[in-house]
Parts: C-alpha cells; sequence; structure tokens
C-alpha cells in the first residue's frame, strides 16, 4: 500500500470516527435504511454498498446491522449534498 493510500486510509477513518451515534442514524435513515437497524462502524471485509469497491481499497467503512456499508468516500460525498 503507498503512502497516499495510507495517507486516505486515515482521513477516512478520522472521517468516521467524526460521527456520532445520532449523526450515523440520520444518515441510516437518509439512505433508505429501516429506523430500527443499527449502524456501526466496521473494519469487516466486504464492498462498500454504494460504489462497490472493497474494504481492502477504501479502509474503514461504517455499517449498518443489516451488512449495507458505506466508505468514507461515499460519505463524504452524500455529507456535501
Amino acid at each position: 500500500m503507498s503512502d497516499d493510500d495510507q495517507e486516505l486510509d486515515r482521513e477516512i477513518e478520522s472521517l468516521a470516527s467524526q460521527l456520532d451515534d445520532d449523526k450515523m442514524d440520520a444518515i441510516a435513515r437518509r439512505l433508505g435504511l429501516r429506523d430500527d437497524e443499527q449502524v456501526h462502524r466496521t473494519q469487516a471485509d466486504g464492498q462498500c454498498s454504494f460504489c462497490g469497491r472493497p474494504q481492502a481499497e477504501v479502509g474503514a467503512m461504517v455499517s449498518n446491522g443489516a451488512g449495507a456499508r458505506i466508505c468514507g468516500e461515499c460519505l463524504a460525498s452524500f455529507r456535501s449534498s
């Protein structure tokens, strides 16, 4: 992994860590996830549910209890819209 990739991973992890539970729940509702699904941060292997890129490529993701995941880049795009 290049230094640029490692820096991007750190930025994504930093972005995800800045979200409190209320913000994560609001994102889940806006993404159409059920209100009763618990949303949490994950390092588990998988793909972003929105862009389809693997965890190995995008780093840390935010996930809900049903397994939907969003990477930092998609999350940043969502937050800016």
